[in-house]
């Protein structure tokens, strides 16, 4: 039996490749994804400069990682150039066109997303998360027609992934605000004086407007915003005279299965806006029994 043993130079990559990975994973574990990050880069590098040959299988895999590190750090306009890559490079697949939409949708690019997304539920890529977000573009639609259609979307994402998403449960927006106008008469009596002159807003959905006032965009799916005042040195349309709080009803009712959970969703995001604005943390406000 002969041993043909593995050249030095591949040898010496390998264990460079495995030094790598210990750093990249040690850094993921430590919650550092900017660290993780550069040392998937190095790898990758290393792998650029050798005269290894890598399969289709193990370069398609190295692009999954970019796409995922680019969306755990939410530079989505980098995750959106390498969906992009990945289609130039290895030809037009479901998993680059659904990265190419989830991406167009983060950037508020609503009507290329659209176009990127809907032709995937015809193929067979059963990813709950094409649904929902299918569901979100639909309802940024004002008809009846739109919310249907939406709602049709949020229902194929919770049967494909019932542990990942729900139902969105849905209220009136009159009952919206009166559901936080009782959050802000709860307040405890010190923090009323700091609420007493802000305008707070209730809102379907962040605005197109909006959501490109600032940069990068205004996540989609923001629960709510703090807007400070003009003489704190925000900047944009948006800036008001006093500060103000903007509520997102939609985009709460999102993480709530049934009318209670959606309740406790509202006062949650309502509080953590409040929090926000005067400065206190999580657990500042778990202490006031605001968490």
């Amino acid at each position: 039996m002969s041993y043909d043993p593995m050249p030095r130079q591949h040898q010496d990559l390998t264990d460079v490749m495995a030094r790598r990975y210990g750093r990249f994973t040690d850094r993921m574990r430590g919650g550092d994804d900017n660290a993780a990050a550069e040392e998937f880069a190095r790898l990758c590098h290393s792998l650029r400069r050798s005269d290894i040959r890598v399969s289709q299988h193990v370069m398609t895999a190295f692009m999954e990682g970019w796409l995922d590190l680019f969306w755990q750090c939410r530079r989505y306009d980098l995750m959106l150039a390498a969906a992009e890559d990945a289609v130039e490079l290895f030809g037009e697949e479901a998993i680059w066109a659904f990265a190419r939409g989830e991406a167009l949708f983060n950037l508020g690019r609503f009507d290329e997303a659209r176009q990127a997304l809907e032709p995937l539920t015809t193929e067979d890529f059963d990813e709950p998360m094409l649904y929902y977000l299918l569901g979100c573009l639909a309802e940024r639609g004002d008809t009846t027609a739109a919310s249907a259609t939406a709602e049709r979307f949020f229902q194929a994402a919770y049967q494909l992934g019932p542990k990942q998403f729900s139902v969105p449960t849905t209220m009136r927006e009159d009952e919206v605000v009166a559901e936080f106008e009782q959050c802000v008469h709860d307040l405890p009596e010190k923090l009323i004086w700091a609420v007493r002159e802000m305008a707070i807003y209730v809102s379907a959905l962040p605005s197109d407007e909006l959501i490109h006032s600032i940069d990068p965009p205004l996540d989609p799916l923001a629960l709510g915003v703090f807007l400070g005042a003009a003489g704190e040195g925000a900047t944009g349309p948006w800036v008001a005279d006093q500060p103000s709080i903007l509520l997102f009803h939609k985009n709460i009712a999102k993480l709530s299965g049934d009318v209670e959970a959606l309740e406790d969703e509202l006062r949650r995001t309502l509080f953590h806006e409040i929090g926000r604005h005067l400065g206190l943390d999580d657990d500042q406000l778990e202490d006031l029994g605001l968490a």
